[in-house]
Formats: structure tokens, C-alpha cells, sequence
């Protein structure tokens, strides 16, 4: 017992060392190397050195509009980038050099590395704090202008840190790209696509449970929750869980813990194309702050993001949009500010299905469809429809050519009718004038297999009506139909109309 307490002591004891021993590195290379540039004219066409030392896909995504806006200003753009990303940038985002690095430079490596690199004029440096290496990189490369937020340094002639700390990303890309001279920026992402982008959706509704980091993903049980409760939601559409070959074991055992017909995970989806695709055809996307969020963005698709909750601002929000939600996870201070780690799974599904069904709502008409019998009705509704319907279709005419009676419709899921198209004012149908009642109607189809083509119809709700009581039955209105005797139907209706219990 006495070890397993003393374990985390342990591991701040040694964090705290790992950060004096960079801490004292940092000062070191400072006072070895950290000098003003020396003033030079820059030459033209500019050439701009970009370093992306890691393999951050969503940061690649996010930065990508300033190739092709730094292509307008006749600028030259080298990017140092690892293998993984040398295409996407060269072929992609169109970058005129792309030299493949395995990561931040050794001492070893810088030399070559700088004569590759030829003169250099700007520096483009806005992830994060110089590295005690790159200050040495800079020093050696002598570039005549570096942005960069890390203001504390004397290399740094142009200081974004403190100028741009309430700016997201896209907004610190474009200041320097406007202190370039450029004038009329379009800030949208390049997001690399499949050739093939026909077919139906992968998935209707995409869930990214992961990132990079443990601490930055949904832990297995709240995603389960969460998966689960989407499914629940919206049973008429198909839910795909997204994942990496890292983290394809688990995701795949999400699948089978979830249970459900309408959900999978998505293993077939391997590279970034391939999942841009699917986004691009999903009606909503999921996910945690990482790359999918930011193709989402990047190619305007339904977004609810999950990010950490915090006081101080956060520069990776995605850009506000109608179409983007954001929902937050909770964080305790101590383990967020001091030790560094994320705690993801601090939300309410509650707060996901809100924003989902907002998105839906908001979208165009994305329909449902429920197989349903055709049932025996309470043998009224021929005498009644003829008082009602002409009533109706004084402020409803679409219906005035309506046959006077019901189709009755057992559904294959209970349904209630939370948007109809139409509802009308208390009318006073019945012979003696004393009853009112008032009636929903929504537009809805209805498919038959000996039928070509999906018949108009009209959900038809009576508020009086004892079938409101029973869910899986309702009554549709139409225009004089040949059933041949069918005893079944498909109804397709607008998704954001109805409640599935």
C-alpha cells in the first residue's frame, strides 16, 4: 500500500526534474546563441521556411491555407516536415519544397540541413516555445525575419505571443501572412479527398472517440455511454466510430460491447483521405480535439467538438460557425494547469444529443424511414374526416383533395410528432359545434413495393384522437391510393419533425 501511494509522489518528483533539466538547458542555449538578427534587406520572391517537426495531422490541416495565400504573394514556401506529411504538402497544399525530417534537428544534422536550405527570409515558427535546438537552427540559418510566440527571445523580430494570445491559429497564420503584404485572405482549409467521393454516407453520424494521447481521448466506458446513447437517439441512422490502426483493437471492441445494428467501427477507413471522404458525406461529426476536427471544419461539415473546459483561452477552438457546436469536459485545475494531462470524459451525453439534434434541425431535410403494417382502424374515421377536412384545408389547402379517411399504420418504432408542418387553430367539427379540437399534419411519403414511385402523404394527428395513446399507431391522410392489397409500406419523414421513443 505504502508504494502504490508513494507511486505518483514518484512521478512528480521526476516530472519536476525533466522541466528543471530543460529549464536549464533553455537559459544555457539563450546566453550561447539566442542574438538579434542581423538587419538585411529581404530578397524577392520571399522564401519562407515553415518547420513542422511533428506529425500532427490536424495542425498541417489548420496552417494549409497559408501555402496557397503565401503562393499569391509570389513567395517561395519550404516546409521541414516527416515522411508521413512530405505528400500531402507537395501535392496537396501545393508547397514548392517539401524536405522530409524525421524530427527537430540533431547538432549532427543542422549543417546540412541549413546549406539545403539556402537563404531564408522569413521563419515561420507559431507552435508553441522555440526549442533550444531550433534557436541554434536560427542562429545558423540566419533568416532576416522570424515570427514566432515566443516573444521572450531575442531571435524573434517579429513577436506574436502576447499581440496574438486572444487569436486562434488561422487568425496567427493570416497576421503574418498580412505583415507580408497580403491583403484579401481566404482562410478556408485544404483538406485532402479520395478521387472517388460517390455512393451513400460510410456512416450518417461519424464518433472519434481518440487522439493522440490517452489523457486527450474518451476513455472506453464514457464512450460506450455516449455511442450508445446516439444510437439510442437516432436508430434510423447508421453511427461509425472512426479510429487509427492504434487504436482499431479498441474501437472494435466498442462495437461489440455497444451492440447495436447501426453501429460499427470504421477500420476500413486507414489513411486521411479516406476519412475526409466519409466526413464529407456524414450528415454529423464527433469528436475530441485532433485532426478530425479540423477536416470537419475544413470542409464544412455538422461539428460537435469535445474539448477540454478551462479558464484561460484555448487557440485550437474551432472557428465559430452555424454549423459547429462545442461541448466541454470539465477539468480540475490542478491536473490541467499543473501536471498537464486532459480528463475528457467530464460531460453530460446529454449536452452531445442537444447538439446533434440542433445540427439536424438545422440542416437541410434529412428524412427517416419506418416500416409499418397497414392495420384496421377504429372503423370512424370515413364519417369524421368529411366534417374535418374541409375545415382543415381552409388554412391547410394542400389537403383539400385528400381521400375523407385514415390510412392506419402500425410503425416498426414508437413515434411522437414534435414539428408538424401544419397544426390548426381549435376548429368545431362535430354536428353540435361544442367539441374543438385541434389537429397536426406533416408532410410525409410512402413507398410500396408495386408502386414506382413514393406517393404524398400526411401524417395525421387528431388531438382527441384515442391513437395518441398508442405510439406505433398513427393515422395518414392521401390522395386517393391503389393498395392492391398491400398490407405493408415504408413512410419516409423529415427527421427533425419526430421523437423515436
Amino acid at each position: 500500500m505504502d508504494i502504490i501511494a508513494s507511486y505518483p509522489r514518484a512521478c512528480d518528483q521526476m516530472s519536476i526534474l525533466q522541466n528543471h533539466r530543460k529549464t536549464v538547458t533553455r537559459m544555457l542555449m539563450r546566453c550561447l546563441v539566442d542574438r538579434q538578427l542581423a538587419p538585411r534587406d529581404v530578397t524577392h520572391p520571399l522564401h519562407i521556411v515553415l518547420p513542422r517537426w511533428d506529425a500532427k495531422l490536424g495542425d498541417a490541416i489548420v496552417s494549409s491555407f497559408f501555402f496557397r495565400e503565401a503562393r499569391k504573394l509570389g513567395a517561395q514556401v519550404t516546409v521541414l516536415t516527416v515522411p508521413e506529411l512530405v505528400d500531402m504538402h507537395r501535392l496537396d497544399f501545393d508547397v514548392d519544397q517539401v524536405i522530409p525530417v524525421t524530427g527537430a534537428p540533431t547538432l549532427i544534422g543542422l549543417g546540412p540541413l541549413v546549406r539545403k536550405l539556402g537563404s531564408v527570409d522569413v521563419f515561420v515558427h507559431l507552435v508553441g516555445r522555440i526549442q533550444p535546438i531550433e534557436m541554434l537552427f536560427i542562429r545558423l540559418l540566419k533568416p532576416a525575419r522570424v515570427y514566432s510566440l515566443d516573444d521572450a527571445l531575442h531571435c524573434v523580430s517579429d513577436k506574436l505571443g502576447e499581440a496574438t494570445a486572444r487569436s486562434n491559429v488561422v487568425e496567427r497564420y493570416a497576421r503574418v501572412l498580412l505583415d507580408l503584404g497580403a491583403t484579401r485572405i481566404n482562410r478556408d482549409y485544404i483538406v485532402p479527398l479520395p478521387k472517388q467521393q460517390v455512393g451513400d454516407p460510410v456512416a450518417h453520424i461519424l464518433v472519434n472517440p481518440y487522439a493522440s494521447r490517452p489523457d486527450k481521448s474518451i476513455g472506453f466506458t464514457r464512450a460506450l455511454s455516449l455511442i450508445s446513447a446516439l444510437a439510442d437517439a437516432w436508430p434510423q441512422y447508421s453511427i461509425g466510430i472512426l479510429c487509427s490502426p492504434a487504436s482499431r483493437a479498441e474501437a472494435q471492441q466498442l462495437e461489440r460491447a455497444i451492440a447495436r445494428s447501426n453501429v460499427r467501427a470504421l477500420s476500413e477507413l486507414d489513411t486521411p483521405r479516406l476519412v475526409a471522404g466519409a466526413i464529407r458525406r456524414a450528415e454529423v461529426v464527433v469528436s475530441v480535439d485532433t485532426a478530425i476536427v479540423h477536416m470537419a471544419v475544413g470542409l464544412k461539415a455538422a461539428l460537435v467538438a469535445i474539448y477540454p473546459g478551462s479558464d484561460s483561452y484555448n487557440p485550437w477552438l474551432p472557428p465559430l460557425a452555424p454549423h459547429t457546436r462545442v461541448v466541454f469536459s470539465r477539468q480540475d485545475p490542478r491536473q490541467y494547469l499543473h501536471a498537464g494531462k486532459k480528463n475528457m470524459n467530464k460531460f453530460n451525453d446529454v449536452d452531445v444529443i442537444h447538439s446533434v439534434d440542433e445540427l439536424f434541425q438545422e440542416s437541410s431535410p434529412a428524412t427517416l424511414a419506418l416500416d409499418a403494417y397497414i392495420v384496421s382502424g377504429l372503423g370512424v374515421a370515413t364519417g369524421t374526416m368529411a366534417r374535418q377536412l374541409p375545415l382543415i384545408s381552409q388554412s391547410f389547402p394542400e389537403v383539400a383533395e385528400c381521400h375523407p379517411g385514415t390510412l392506419n399504420l402500425q410503425l416498426s418504432r414508437p413515434l411522437r410528432l414534435i414539428r408538424p408542418h401544419h397544426r390548426s387553430a381549435p376548429l368545431a367539427w362535430t354536428p353540435s359545434g361544442r367539441t374543438r379540437e385541434v389537429f397536426d399534419l406533416l408532410r410525409i411519403e410512402l413507398e410500396f413495393d408495386h408502386l414506382a414511385h413514393r406517393m404524398p402523404a400526411w401524417l395525421y394527428v387528431a388531438h382527441g384522437s384515442p391513437h395518441r395513446q398508442t405510439p406505433t399507431v398513427h393515422e395518414v391522410i392521401a390522395t386517393p391510393l391503389e393498395l392492391n392489397g398491400a398490407k405493408r409500406c415504408r413512410v419516409h419523414l423529415p427527421a427533425h419533425a419526430v421523437d423515436l421513443a
